[in-house]
């Protein structure tokens, strides 16, 4: 193999840190650059050193870390003849030999890594970056981490937190521990530095295994292991070896987990795993690993906590006392990032154990799916670990903690499904409020939907009404109103060029804001006091008395979205992705303009879309009418509007009442009528 490394024009762009268009401008413009040495077009290969030593020369080559001129030499090793892996593998290996400073077993592995492609001069920048202990720990540290990001999702990796609480769990202080699913051994590295005395693990691929090994040996605590290659459940490398602990991070949902070929295998001590159970087989691979009295940390799909094809595996593990614990953790804990999973806390029963109480906490009640902010790990492992701790010293029963921890008698436990899913199981919030409070709230908001009711009745539009010839309006245009001077337009400001703040956080005037049109509300936003740096933003555009706010965007069905401002909004400023229209009183009624820019035939002939409809308002529809006539129907207008006011207000108290009185029943605070007295209520209600 050739010594000097050959690159492409991306991998050149990468060192120098352009992009591929400034590569090629350099081989038209300059004559010295490099020729290629191979391939031909836009495949030409280059020769690296020659490469580096132009870019040097043109003063183009930027100031690098020592890592990262090592992380470029190692990407050019993926060439078809040695994979990424490969070489990620070979150099950690250097590098422990290099930090435990072993001469002979670092001239093998230099050996190794001279074999590929630029391999002497990736060896001699391992070298220079590693010369002492730490700078080689370091070092690798930034490699495994680059490493990780150049496979994206398909990593396998369980986080340094998650592993720091599953190793909190396990108590693997002065333990031999032990992980069959190890990945590049985070959870190992973790419970080395948590004290642990012996690091043992099994990883599916031989490269990946090699690379767990070099990066637990690098771990400045010294305990030292054995790292095996190949699959944990069909090729058990610790078939004859128990441990203290036992931390996984299996794969979930695995098919071909070699069920049909160990349907007999002595590890399954709680029942065969089916099929579709993989995880229930990572689970009693672990504890056939664990002493009398050891823990197992597994980190589980919520699914297994109920799926019926596992439930005779979970209850005998319940029935011979091997789980401890579930704890449900928040989305985005680990992979996948959309649910929230559990950890699974088991022991390996003594001969005499008895099934006692299964402890339960729920971390992530409710995330799924929703928009989530980072996780505040430190607090998440303080609320769990405090909680497992106060468990295990309980003489009786931990604290129970209503709506994130209680522990459960496993009798409880042993019903038809044996769902484990911890929400179940979780003591329920004790109500603060005494039954004559109850009551009396339910009462007050009775009386407000009997207030609402009676306001929304008197106040239902129609009356006096009369029948109208059919005919068409003359129609003009808002446009054309505004070349009149009939109306003044103010566009909407699109987001970011408007007001630059609008939440409650300015200190400015007060902003109408888009959520305050569609929910009905007052103006809630408030103005920047000062514009960001470099912020361009247009002047403010006060609302007046008598404006018309419409939203950039509406529904071509739904409830009325045009706004009239009154006393309460006048003198805030016109939020983002709102128009403004202000008619002038002489010759146009406000309450006729908004009732008819929302007319059907108008959004459809002015608007963009099928459901939600981007409006241009210069191109909507006005009929032209007489100010006495608009008055006239703005009233009506107004009528109705008034209507939907007190039609939202009397749902909303109806939502109330019957909240109230139903939590009241359920929490036993509040007690129905007894039933004659329900049936004479019905009797007189029926009669005429």
């Amino acid at each position: 193999m050739a010594e000097s490394p050959q690159v492409t024009a991306a991998d050149i762009a990468r060192i120098a840190r352009v992009s591929r268009t400034t590569v090629s401008n350099w081989r038209r413009r300059h004559e010295d650059f490099p020729q290629p040495v191979g391939g031909s077009g836009n495949r030409a290969l280059f020769d690296r050193a020659g490469v580096e030593e132009w870019l040097a020369r043109s003063d183009r080559m930027p100031e690098r870390a020592p890592h990262e001129r090592v992380w470029e030499l190692m990407r050019v090793v993926d060439d078809g003849n040695a994979d990424l892996g490969e070489a990620v593998a070979a150099v950690h290996e250097l590098l422990f030999c290099l930090s435990r400073g072993d001469p002979p077993v670092a001239g093998a592995a230099e050996e190794r890594l001279g074999a590929y492609p630029g391999g002497p001069g990736l060896v001699s920048a391992v070298r220079g970056a590693a010369r002492t202990p730490e700078r080689a720990r370091e070092l690798s540290g930034h490699l495994h981490a680059a490493y990780l990001g150049s496979l994206g999702g398909k990593a396998h990796i369980t986080p340094e937190p998650l592993a720091r609480l599953m190793a909190d769990l396990a108590d693997v202080r002065g333990a031999e521990v032990f992980d069959p699913a190890c990945g590049t051994g985070t959870l190992l590295r973790t419970a080395s530095r948590d004290g642990a005395v012996g690091l043992y693990g099994q990883e599916a691929g031989e490269v990946m295994a090699r690379l767990a090994q070099a990066l637990v040996g690098l771990v400045p605590s010294g305990a030292l292991g054995r790292i095996a290659a190949g699959d944990s459940l069909t090729a058990d490398a610790f078939s004859d070896r128990l441990f203290d602990a036992v931390l996984c991070n299996p794969p979930f949902n695995q098919r071909d987990w070699g069920a049909d070929r160990l349907a007999y295998d002595e590890r399954w001590a709680y029942g065969v795993p089916p099929r579709s159970e993989s995880e229930l087989a990572w689970v009693q691979h672990c504890l056939a690993h664990t002493r009398p009295g050891g823990r197992v940390v597994v980190l589980m799909p919520p699914a297994a906590a109920s799926r019926p094809p596992g439930r005779r595996i979970r209850r005998e593990l319940l029935r011979r006392g091997a789980l401890s614990a579930v704890i449900g953790l928040p989305a985005g804990a680990a992979a996948p990032l959309h649910v929230g999973l559990h950890l699974w806390v088991l022991r390996q029963p003594a001969a005499d154990a008895a099934p006692a109480r299964v402890f339960f906490v729920d971390a992530g009640s409710g995330q799924e799916g929703e928009e989530r902010l980072p996780l505040d790990w430190e607090a998440l492992r303080d609320g769990v670990g405090g909680a497992w701790r106060a468990f295990l010293d309980a003489s009786e029963k931990a604290a129970d903690v209503p709506g994130f921890c209680g522990a459960v008698p496993v009798v409880e436990l042993l019903d038809d499904a044996v769902d484990l899913t911890p929400q179940r199981h979780l003591p329920v919030t004790a109500p603060e409020v005494s039954g004559q409070e109850a009551h009396r709230w339910a009462g007050k908001a009775r009386r407000r939907l009997l207030r609402a009711l009676e306001d929304t009745s008197t106040s239902a539009p129609g009356q006096g009404w009369a029948a109208r010839e059919a005919g068409e309006w003359r129609i003009t245009t808002v446009a054309d109103l505004a070349r009149s001077g009939a109306l003044v337009l103010h566009r909407a400001p699109a987001s970011g060029t408007g007001p630059s703040t609008e939440d409650d956080t300015g200190t400015g005037p007060r902003v109408l804001t888009l959520s305050d049109v569609l929910g009905g509300d007052s103006p809630s936003g408030r103005l920047a006091a000062e514009p960001e740096h470099g912020e361009q933003t247009r002047e403010p555009v006060e609302i007046r008395l008598g404006d018309v706010v419409v939203p950039s965007a509406l529904a071509r069905r739904g409830p009325s979205r045009s706004r009239v401002v009154s006393d309460t909004d006048a003198g805030a400023v016109l939020g983002a992705n709102l128009h403004l229209l202000r008619p002038d009183p002489a010759h146009i009624d406000p309450w006729f303009l908004a009732g008819f820019l929302e007319d059907e035939d108008n959004l459809r002939r002015a608007g963009l879309g099928s459901t939600i409809v981007r409006v241009d308002l210069r191109r909507l529809g006005v009929p032209l009418l007489p100010l006495e006539e608009q008055r006239r129907y703005g009233a009506a207008f107004r009528e109705l509007h008034e209507f939907h006011v007190h039609l939202d207000r009397a749902r909303e108290a109806a939502g109330e009442l019957g909240e109230r009185l139903t939590s009241g029943l359920r929490a036993g605070l509040l007690a129905p009528p007894p039933l004659a007295a329900t049936r004479a209520t019905e009797e007189v209600t029926a009669s005429p």
